[in-house]
């Protein structure tokens, strides 16, 4: 179920302010950390993050963009990069062994977002703007949502979504794991579906409406509810 993002062509590298701080604290004997955080001085529309091992979190707050990037590894610390092209920022990273990073990204809450990671979880709250957001393995949660369409995924995990205003489009979708989905008051074209496990939708179907709700598992229950 992971989104895949096309490649940024002719992109400019942002000037930003980065500050480095080694951290004391070591989970394995050659397990390492090292925070990194800075904010971007150009205009952001659009977030594209692509992880491969860590926890993102992305809050809508404020006026800026601010990340926090919590780096794990064994030998040398990841190469992360920040670019912005268009105003879309690009966050990723290699590896030359085991690594991985987990992101607090601070931006405007109508920022498009699309973030993907292999291993990890993803916490999204406080944004009214699209939003896409996917892992293989991990919880994907949605909080205080104000976006119209949100595209939520997990292969490997429970998928939660709850909004403040009455969405145009929601899907959220895992193979194994529990799918719940909580929205305002209204009537809504629901389709929810579990191959094994229990499905309970709690709120007026009209099949005619123009808010289309998606939400299924594979094996886990599934729920469509009112807050």
């Amino acid at each position: 179920m992971n989104h895949r993002f096309s490649r940024l062509i002719g992109y400019t590298l942002i000037t930003g302010f980065v500050t480095f701080g080694m951290s004391g604290c070591f989970y394995g004997a050659d397990q390492q950390h090292r925070d990194v955080n800075y904010g971007i001085d150009q205009p952001v529309h659009t977030l594209v993050l692509q992880g491969k091992t860590g926890d993102i979190r992305v809050v809508g707050a404020g006026g800026g963009v601010h990340v926090s990037e919590h780096q794990n590894y064994s030998d040398a610390a990841p190469a992360s990069t920040h670019v912005v092209a268009d105003g879309t920022l690009t966050l990723t990273y290699t590896c030359s062994r085991d690594c991985g990073i987990d992101y607090q990204v601070d931006v405007p809450a109508d920022t498009v977002v699309e973030v993907s990671t292999g291993t990890g979880n993803v916490h999204l709250s406080g944004l009214t703007a699209r939003v896409r957001a996917s892992t293989g393995s991990g919880q994907v949660e949605g909080i205080a949502l104000g976006s119209a369409d949100a595209d939520l995924s997990s292969d490997t995990g429970d998928v939660t979504a709850s909004f403040t205003g009455v969405p145009t489009s929601v899907t959220a979708k895992t193979a194994t794991g529990n799918v719940k989905v909580v929205l305002p008051a209204g009537g809504y074209a629901v389709k929810a579906e579990a191959d094994t496990g229990s499905v309970t939708v709690a709120v007026p179907q009209d099949a005619a409406s123009g808010h289309a709700i998606d939400a299924e598992s594979d094996t886990g229950n599934v729920t469509v509810t009112h807050a």
